[in-house]
């Protein structure tokens, strides 16, 4: 499960920085770096909501997991 949620979020970072890069490029403010952690946050715990709701027992700890390694 931790491997999951290491290379999970190991995309998701790659995915925010750049669409961040993007953004910033075709002339968009840039935002927080609070902004985009809550983003990857955001991300990540809708992924594992998915992989939930689509009954994998597999990944039934996985919020769990996640929200602990965040404190």
């Amino acid at each position: 499960m931790e491997m999951f949620l290491l290379r999970y979020a190991f995309q998701c970072s790659v995915h925010t920085i750049w669409r961040e890069r993007n953004e910033r490029k075709h002339g968009k403010g840039s935002q927080t770096a609070d902004a985009l952690l809550k983003f990857i946050d955001k991300g990540i715990r809708n992924r594992i909501s998915s992989l939930r709701v689509s009954g994998r027992r597999r990944y039934a700890t996985a919020m769990a997991t996640w929200l602990v390694t965040r404190e």
